[in-house]
């Protein structure tokens, strides 16, 4: 949470965020996003894993979980963090992790991924849309 007014000199430049998608790929790892998110209700969201054609289900746990998910709302500074409802057992996690989501406005978010595999951390980014 902010709780005191930071001020960076210099020029502030927008970036537009990349357009709604529901699969984004990282490292080799296509991740896909499904699910309608509707704002300020709890919304199922299911993110899959696949490399090479192929369901991944090597998930490692990564710090108690097997992934961490952060949306940023465009356009100011509300987030997010969520964790799988999917319970940890040992390092084979996946292919799919169910989320329960709940964001508290309309509008695009772009959601930060962190899922492990073969000890190496991954991180993906994905815009969606909540409506």
């Amino acid at each position: 949470m902010l709780s005191r007014t930071v001020t960076v000199p210099g020029p502030v430049a927008s970036v537009a965020l990349p357009e709604a998608a529901s699969s984004t790929t990282v490292d080799g790892y296509v991740v896909n996003v499904s699910g309608a998110l509707k704002a300020g209700m709890g919304s199922a969201l299911t993110v899959s894993f696949a490399k090479s054609g192929k369901p991944v289900t090597d998930l490692q746990p990564y710090l108690d979980t097997y992934a961490h998910l952060t949306a940023f709302h465009q356009g100011d500074q509300a987030f997010a963090h969520l964790h799988p409802e999917t319970k940890v057992h040992g390092a084979h996690g996946g292919p799919a992790l169910l989320f329960h989501a709940n964001l508290p406005r309309p509008g695009n978010w772009r959601l930060f991924l962190q899922f492990q595999t073969e000890d190496r951390l991954h991180t993906a980014a994905i815009t969606v849309h909540v409506t």
